[in-house]
């Protein structure tokens, strides 16, 4: 399963992360969290163009794939503003789980397309696909 926690900058995504991973490892669950500004910094990657986001995003939506694998529960903590951009990282996942987290703050010349009803719907993919 994949925990996909979204938001504007500010919002409480990462410390709503911190908390449900705690919350999980207390169930004696294997717990992997990828931090978008974590995942950044690591990465090294300071463009912010919307290319350079999408690749961001792939690139950690991979990452969850391998722990997903593995049987780990995944949490991720990303901003990820538009709508086709959670469903393409959804689409690596078998299971996932969007988490909207309301407030924060845009950027000048940002959007953010809040999330419908049906993106929080669980979305399962058959093994194989």
């Amino acid at each position: 399963m994949v925990y996909l926690i979204t938001g504007k900058a500010g919002a409480g995504k990462t410390y709503y992360a911190n908390a449900l991973k705690k919350e999980l490892i207390e169930g004696n669950k294997t717990v992997h969290l990828i931090d978008g500004d974590v995942f950044r910094k690591r990465n090294v990657n300071t463009d912010f163009t919307n290319n350079g986001r999408i690749k961001n995003l792939i690139q950690a939506a991979e990452e969850a794939q391998e722990h997903e694998n593995l049987d780990e529960i995944v949490i991720l903590s990303f901003i990820a503003p538009m709508k086709e951009w959670r469903l393409l990282m959804r689409s690596y996942w078998q299971e996932s789980q969007l988490i909207y987290i309301p407030g924060g703050t845009l950027w000048e010349n940002s959007i953010y397309q809040s999330p419908d009803k049906n993106e929080f719907e669980i979305f399962y993919k058959k093994k194989g696909n």
